[in-house]
């Protein structure tokens, strides 16, 4: 049997990324809410549709090749019935994103994200656990030159704080807001220069007026939500978790504070202390951690740490050993703040010299009989004072977590702090080399908003391939292969790589053309099965 000319073409794991996105009713919504009026091959909702096989193709390639990219795709059973690798060109995504940013990236987001939720409560009703929100921010850096005249910009291009540590280069933020199982619900592109504070009550705002529900939702945020600001613009509004900065006076009094009550909390590396708090004129409750697991990281840098910041205060120290005082007991009154501010050392051979100087303040020798004034000067070397030294060790291992419902205990208080690590790993996600949607090159920055918000829908269905398959195999009892053994949770990536040699060929029979799926494995049959008919018929 002959092979058809170009029919050799790959489906690898891109149907579960197609079938995922269906299932969500991604591409309907964005027909219904920025509809092409005009004739066309290819709607926004089928390009970003094309644009998500791309960004989790996980390939060498960039997003303006994006042609060349699809040669090898199997466009009409992924994206419907006459789309060609050739429709699929920078003009077509070109015109999506404008589209995007003319509608508003976020608002778009919010309502996919919306109809996201409702579908996913709908097919888990028996889940009662309460909503955690996660939310942070992250920059991204971006090269090239940028129009900054063109028509109302979304954002802007600039320097800011870098997270990635490049201050050199301009770059955008994008705040990010997930569930407790990684699942973005919340998105906005910010200038590169936006304030974190502002940033996290913003999208805490957002999400608020957004999400309508009568469960009772914790927005759980670090340290740099923690503000006075912050915590009396929300008031008693919603419930909220966060860490505690340690240059709030009060955090660093109960940081220090010795003898402590300690308590076991259920995972035994954690001590815990509870107290409460009026701080910004909020009631809340403060429970003061220790980690044994933290404490034994720190110990290891504690050496190497103390012995850089020893040249750093000897330099420190130097400039109150040149300044000039008018009498002995004030040089040693200097001496005396510097070392209640520098705990960590105690003075030795402390020296009180003098010097004769004019009293005009003339330079050169001083004529006989004319009055002279005694100026004053301190000095001393430095030892380390071991007692503070010892607790400084003791106080490795300690943070502080507050939120707003006092009722809640420091074992659930700590297990969702500590799902904060779903957000980061949904920045890590956007960040990984593999992601190349995540490369800007656009010159405009409406379009990195529009790029932005792709990037994370790309998240979302990632995400909720990776919730869907484990809630399933949980509820059936079943594993799949991971690579040395069994699992009932496994990544989507680990999914998507079962998948990768799945092909699509063409073949000239005594009947006609014959389309057969290559590789398509009596397991990965299995796993499609899981997800249902919406993802099966990729396959079919």
């Amino acid at each position: 049997m002959a092979l058809v000319d170009g029919s050799n073409v790959t489906i690898s794991h891109l149907g579960l990324v197609a079938g995922v996105y269906d299932s969500l009713g991604i591409g309907d919504l964005i027909n219904e809410l920025i509809p092409k009026k005009r004739h066309h091959i290819v709607s926004h909702g089928t390009a970003v549709k094309a644009l998500l096989l791309n960004s989790l193709g996980f390939v060498e390639r960039r997003l303006y090749i994006m042609p060349e990219y699809f040669d090898d795709i199997a466009t009409e059973r992924l994206l419907g019935p006459g789309i060609l690798p050739d429709h699929l060109n920078e003009s077509l995504f070109g015109e999506t994103l404008d589209a995007i940013a003319r509608f508003n990236p976020t608002q778009l987001f919010t309502a996919i994200s919306l109809t996201m939720m409702k579908k996913l409560a709908s097919e888990s009703p028996n889940h009662q656990d309460s909503p955690r929100l996660h939310h942070d921010t992250s920059s991204f850096k971006v090269t090239g030159d940028y129009d900054s005249d063109f028509g109302t910009r979304l954002i802007e291009i600039v320097r800011g704080h870098s997270k990635d540590h490049r201050n050199d280069l301009n770059q955008f933020v994008i705040t990010l807001v997930t569930n407790q199982h990684g699942i973005p619900v919340f998105m906005e592109p910010l200038s590169g220069n936006a304030s974190d504070k502002k940033s996290l009550l913003r999208s805490i705002q957002a999400v608020r007026n957004n999400l309508v529900t009568d469960q009772r939702i914790y927005h759980i945020a670090d340290s740099a939500f923690y503000t006075k600001l912050n915590l009396q613009t929300l008031g008693t509004q919603c419930y909220w978790i966060s860490h505690v900065p340690n240059t709030i006076k009060e955090a660093k009094t109960l940081i220090h504070q010795e003898g402590i009550s300690w308590q076991p909390c259920t995972d035994e590396r954690y001590h815990s202390y509870e107290l409460t708090s009026e701080y910004a004129g909020i009631p809340q409750k403060w429970i003061l951690y220790h980690s044994r697991d933290q404490q034994t990281k720190s110990e290891k840098t504690f050496a190497s740490r103390i012995k850089k910041q020893w040249k750093k205060d000897v330099t420190a120290l130097k400039k109150t050993f040149k300044h000039e005082y008018a009498c002995e007991p004030d040089a040693r009154a200097a001496l005396n703040r510097w070392f209640g501010k520098h705990p960590r050392y105690l003075p030795v051979n402390i020296q009180v010299t003098t010097k004769n100087r004019r009293v005009d303040g003339k330079k050169g020798r001083p004529k006989d009989g004319e009055e002279m004034k005694t100026i004053y000067f301190v000095s001393c070397a430095l030892m380390y004072n071991d007692e503070e030294v010892r607790r400084e060790k003791e106080r490795l291992g300690r943070f502080i977590l507050a939120t707003n419902d006092c009722e809640i205990d420091s074992d659930t208080l700590l297990d969702w702090y500590k799902e904060q690590g779903a957000v980061e790993r949904g920045f890590r996600f956007l960040k990984d080399n593999s992601f190349h949607i995540s490369e800007i090159f656009l010159k405009n920055p409406n379009r990195i908003a529009a790029v932005s918000m792709l990037m994370v829908l790309s998240l979302m269905v990632y995400t909720v391939t990776q919730w869907q398959i484990r809630e399933i195999l949980r509820e059936q009892r079943k594993t799949v292969r991971d690579v040395k053994k069994q699992t009932a949770k496994p990544t989507t990536k680990r999914i998507y790589h079962l998948f990768r040699r799945v092909r699509q060929i063409e073949e000239v029979t005594n009947t006609g053309v014959e389309c057969r799926i290559l590789n398509y494995t009596d397991e990965l049959q299995d796993i499609t099965r899981l997800f249902g008919s919406g993802v099966e018929k990729y396959y079919a």
